[in-house]
């Protein structure tokens, strides 16, 4: 299957479907080509991806654009550590000194295919983007001095900074993806152990 979907700034994103409920993306005209977008709750791993590093500038230009008081906007999770494979779809973090101020936003944010998914986390507000039942991007819209934020950076900048635990986190989220392909929540729980433990090791906290 493939279909076109305007998801910003007139940018035509094209999705060819492949097996395994991932897609193939195109970004546009940009020449720009990637696995990205997975069914919602599915758990598979694609190899990292360079291109995703450019959509996530990307998008963290518009939403510069869309959220001018932003305190910083952040590309985080599995995607942004630069050795490992990663469930295709791109987590943002951006930061506010009140998250409430987002709302401000939302017609707007609307416009560029952000859809407002509520408070998954307590404390946090989460946009998706994606097509149907596709999910391409997750935005975390967190309190700039809470833990959240400061974790997700951190997390991220210790595994990138120490390729032996990179390669831990990367083998615990392929044995969980084996054996829960299609349960989100517990492909999730079985990582809090170790992301807890790297969390400590860098100074984080929950």
């Amino acid at each position: 299957m493939i279909s076109f979907s305007t998801i910003r700034d007139g940018v035509v994103a094209l999705y060819i479907a492949t097996t395994g409920h991932r897609a193939y993306t195109l970004i546009g005209d940009s020449g720009i080509a990637m696995y990205l977008g997975l069914e919602r709750g599915m758990t598979m791993l694609v190899p990292h991806d360079d291109g995703w590093e450019l959509e996530a500038k990307r998008m963290m230009g518009i939403l510069w654009k869309i959220i001018p008081e932003a305190v910083d906007i952040q590309h985080i999770g599995s995607t942004a550590i630069r050795t490992i494979a990663a469930k295709p779809i791109i987590d943002i973090a951006v930061a506010l000194d009140d998250v409430r101020s987002v709302y401000e936003h939302i017609d707007v944010m609307a416009g560029y295919g952000l859809i407002h998914r509520g408070s998954d986390v307590p404390g946090q507000i989460l946009f998706i983007m994606g097509e149907g039942n596709m999910r391409t991007h997750h935005i975390h819209i967190v309190e700039r001095d809470g833990a959240a934020w400061k974790n997700y950076v951190m997390f991220r900048d210790h595994l990138n900074l120490h390729p032996d635990k990179a390669a831990e986190y990367e083998k615990i989220k392929k044995r969980l993806s084996e054996a829960f392909p299609d349960n989100r929540r517990a492909y999730t729980e079985g990582k809090a152990g170790f992301i807890m433990q790297v969390l400590g090791e860098a100074g984080g906290h929950s």
